[in-house]
């Protein structure tokens, strides 16, 4: 039976706004139709089945995973055209190769000839070939070529939109010029497309060149992307709900205990910033800072060392929302994301797959 009101919840406890998650996936979907080219997106933040009908406008059919569970997740309702965007090695080949044959299209990612090797040396079923996205094309039985990747993942060092924009054009520069010296060599490259939710939220003209795009945390964004400029604050789509549950001077040092420790939230975040708002950001507070962490507490302390709290204005069993710094890391930490409407109901539960 589903709890009715978000203050009714056992804390910590992670809660996800079903319209702003809905909003964050149309947005792409729209992104990609204007630029001309295919999403698949990423699966790897929530791991929900329910995000990724979302992610996919309802066809089931694009997705990139970074597990196999996640894949099987996929395969067991109906998706096609799966990425396992992760180097393939030899011990997961049989795996691959039974979702390989479930499924239309299960595209292997290869980085080396070994990998390579032990895909040619396994058959599959009904005279298919292995798919296969390849940093260095080998000739090789039993395996297609399919595509070029890349995650573009140093989008994440920039500052603002105009630094991302500039990453995802030099992304896409180097990636037309290998399709290019490929197509002189003989070799057809079907696909070629690169990811990160900074450069496909803010997508360089260029980008309208390659053919698919392959973002993952946008379903949610965080802290971490409001910083480097991918998203508003009101796009993040989550939150950790937590409780007071004390108050503690110690000589001029005064401070909140709240029940969201380490594993509600993850360590991500302080490095970057430890000035402001620490592990996270408390919601509609910006007096207060998440400064320490436990496994299972969190230490809340003033913002302005010079201004103790008053901690008549955080009574025991009051509540406070955290938004992460990284969402991907938050959403591994919880087996449950409490679906909430914009009234606060808690209108659904979600589970995330598991496992590796």
């Amino acid at each position: 039976k589903l709890m009715q009101k978000m203050n009714d919840l056992r804390t910590p406890a992670l809660v996800v706004y079903k319209h702003k998650v809905e909003a964050n996936c149309e947005r792409m979907l729209k992104l990609a139709k204007d630029h001309g080219v295919t999403l698949k997106p990423h699966f790897k933040t929530t791991k929900c089945l329910e995000v990724a009908i979302m992610q996919t406008g309802g066809t089931k059919c694009g997705m990139e995973v970074s597990t196999l569970v996640e894949a099987d997740l996929l395969a067991e309702n109906g998706f096609e055209n799966v990425i396992y965007a992760y180097p393939i090695s030899p011990h997961k080949t049989p795996k691959c190769a039974e979702l390989s044959e479930k499924m239309k299209s299960f595209v292997v990612f290869v980085d080396n000839v070994a990998a390579l090797k032990a895909l040619e040396q396994w058959k599959l079923k009904d005279n298919k070939n292995w798919q296969v996205l390849v940093e260095e094309v080998v000739k090789c039985g039993n395996v297609t070529f399919s595509g070029l990747y890349s995650h573009c993942g140093h989008s994440y060092k920039c500052k603002n939109a105009e630094e991302i924009k500039e990453v995802g054009k030099m992304a896409t520069n180097k990636m037309l010029t290998l399709v290019d010296e490929l197509k002189k060599q003989g070799i057809t490259c079907p696909s070629y497309g690169i990811g990160s939710t900074p450069s496909c939220s803010k997508p360089a003209p260029e980008m309208s060149k390659l053919t698919e795009w392959h973002p993952g945390n946008y379903v949610l964004y965080d802290l971490m992307q409001v910083k480097i400029g991918s998203c508003e604050i009101d796009d993040i789509a989550s939150f950790v709900l937590t409780r007071v549950i004390g108050h503690y001077t110690k000589g001029e040092d005064v401070f909140l205990i709240i029940d969201c420790g380490w594993t509600a939230i993850s360590l991500h975040g302080v490095k970057d910033s430890e000035e402001t708002s620490g592990y996270g950001l408390i919601v509609d507070h910006p007096e207060l800072k998440l400064a320490h962490m436990s496994q299972e507490h969190g230490i809340v302390k003033s913002k302005d060392s010079t201004k103790p709290l008053d901690l008549s204005r955080y009574p025991v069993d009051s509540f406070l929302r955290i938004y992460p710094y990284h969402s991907c890391a938050t959403c591994a930490m919880h087996p449950v994301f409490y679906v909430a409407d914009q009234n606060d109901n808690i209108i659904d539960h979600w589970r995330p797959v598991k496992g590796w």
